[in-house]
């Protein structure tokens, strides 16, 4: 391996080139498997349609929300 300011190997204190470990892919599989399942469920909820987005705006604009999201915020 080489330092990108020097171009000389990367060595440990035994004048050996140091090796570094395998990242571990596992972590990036995962991630991209919630993405597909979050982006999935998300595209069925906004196509649905009996999910009835009329009524979820009355909702959302109800004094009581809009007074549960003000002081939330403060």
């Amino acid at each position: 391996m080489f330092n990108s300011l020097t171009k000389k190997p990367l060595q440990n204190s035994q004048g050996n080139e140091r090796i570094l470990p395998v990242k571990n892919p596992g972590p990036i599989v995962a991630g991209v498997i919630v993405a597909i399942i979050a982006c999935s469920l998300l595209y069925s909820i906004v196509t649905n349609p009996r999910f009835e987005w009329d009524v979820v705006g009355i909702y959302l604009i109800s004094n009581n929300v809009l007074a549960g999201i003000g002081w939330t915020l403060l």
